[in-house]
């Protein structure tokens, strides 16, 4: 069943991102992070929204980036393995593929901390090519 709420950003939910998929892009359903503002997110009408998502995956990628934003298991009671979150496959998605994650019977409402947030938009501005020069 799809979420019926607009969601916060920092949220982790699960994405089905199977549906209509055409490879190289993420495939099967897997826990993502809200990461565009609730302003963003609100509903089309009387239809879902839709709001901007980070996948994780348990993968370790092959040539880590700084794209890709590593999580330790159990920091989170959504994140259960060692996870890294995938700035690189960034994607728009509706609410229709949103779920929340369950956790010993109960929906989860997670969100990343602050300071978990902000690794994650160092890791979007990278990937987007807008990461400031060093100097």
């Amino acid at each position: 069943m799809a979420i019926a709420f607009v969601p916060r950003r920092g949220l982790i939910l699960l994405c089905h991102f199977d549906m209509a998929r055409v490879p190289p892009e993420m495939r099967k359903t897997r826990r993502a992070v809200v990461v565009s503002p609730r302003s963003h997110n609100h509903r089309h009408g009387h239809g879902p929204g839709r709001c901007l998502v980070v996948p994780f995956s348990a993968s370790p990628p092959p040539r880590p980036t700084p794209g890709d934003v590593p999580f330790p298991a159990g920091i989170y009671a959504s994140l259960t393995v060692p996870t890294w979150a995938i700035c690189a496959a960034v994607m728009s998605v509706s609410h229709d593929r949103l779920n929340r994650v369950i956790a010993s019977g109960a929906g989860l409402d997670e969100i990343l901390s602050p300071a978990d947030m902000e690794r994650i938009e160092t890791g979007l501005l990278h990937v987007l090519g807008m990461a400031l020069p060093r100097r």
